[in-house]
């Protein structure tokens, strides 16, 4: 017996093949939806967690922060009001630079004090009346806290730059606590005045690093630019690279401890007169902090 021929059978499951093919397709577009919604979410949630900390680096190196700013002749300084203004409180985010209205350098120097450069670099700021921001770790104030005397004395800020130098990013909360806290208290029982600036060694920072310097009141402080002096690249080449990132507001970074500093020093006199002529003021991280608030009448 032959095989009984059925009307429209072959065509249904070809209209029933088409409509698995278009489920399956559907499926799968759904499918490529969910996994491009999901690497967006997280390629945002990244982004953010760049936006406020920086990965760790690695122990002994020095990293730019900011875009190199070319040298260019400053316009009128901006008329400042002697009225009554409001002294900035702390910051609640990473200090790069201060108000760009207004031509202001601040100059500040890490890894001090040390017995030999530091009053070297403090002269040469006196002789040219220059108020800088010597960030100093706190093992080297405890043994030389003459020279932080002479800083603070000098009318310069002394800020606080960790107890021994170490990538924070590395450590624990109890320990970053520790190292700030230890380096506060020496600074203050030193010059009788608590530290309210802070820079991590390193320029390292994270969400932890950030949130200890904010429980314990501080404003951390980084930089525009920097010639990595610690790496002896040449009194010109520092001058150069320093000169390249000046700008309004600029906090430049040296170094006046560490390591062989004669460069710097020798560097510095040429900074210092160069940046006068191009009308800019020298001003210390406190006075830099305090132009961000507006005066009021």
């Amino acid at each position: 017996m032959s095989t009984p021929n059925i009307p429209g059978e072959a065509g249904n499951d070809r209209v029933s093949r088409r409509i698995k093919k278009r489920v399956l397709f559907i499926f799968l577009l759904c499918a490529l939806l969910i996994m491009l919604g999901s690497i967006t979410l997280s390629s945002f949630s990244n982004w953010k967690k760049a936006s406020y900390s920086v990965p760790p680096k690695t122990p002994g190196t020095t990293y730019k922060v900011k875009t190199v700013h070319a040298l260019t002749p400053t316009s009128k300084p901006t008329a400042i009001s002697t009225q009554r203004t409001i002294h900035a409180p702390m910051l609640n985010y990473p200090l790069f630079n201060g108000n760009t209205r207004l031509p202001e350098i601040a100059l500040t120097f890490d890894d001090g004090p040390n017995p030999f450069y530091t009053p070297q670099v403090l002269a040469i700021l006196k002789q040219y009346g220059v108020k800088a921001t010597f960030f100093d770790v706190g093992y080297l104030v405890a043994d030389y806290p003459n020279i932080v005397r002479t800083e603070y004395s000098n009318g310069n800020v002394v800020a606080n730059h960790s107890w021994s130098h170490p990538d924070l990013t590395y450590l624990s909360e109890q320990a970053i606590q520790s190292q700030l806290t230890s380096t506060t208290n020496i600074i203050q029982t030193t010059i009788g005045v608590r530290p309210t600036f802070f820079r991590p060694p390193y320029g390292a920072m994270n969400n932890t690093v950030l949130a200890q310097a904010r429980n314990l009141h501080y404003t951390t402080v980084l930089w525009d630019g920097s010639a990595a002096d610690w790496t002896l690249p040449g009194v010109n080449f520092i001058v150069r690279t320093i000169l390249q990132y000046v700008r309004n507001g600029a906090i430049l970074l040296l170094h006046d401890g560490g390591g062989n500093r004669a460069q710097t020093v020798a560097a510095l006199p040429i900074i210092i007169t160069t940046l006068k002529n191009h009308g800019f003021k020298f001003v210390t991280i406190q006075q830099l902090v305090d132009d961000l608030v507006l005066p009021i009448s």
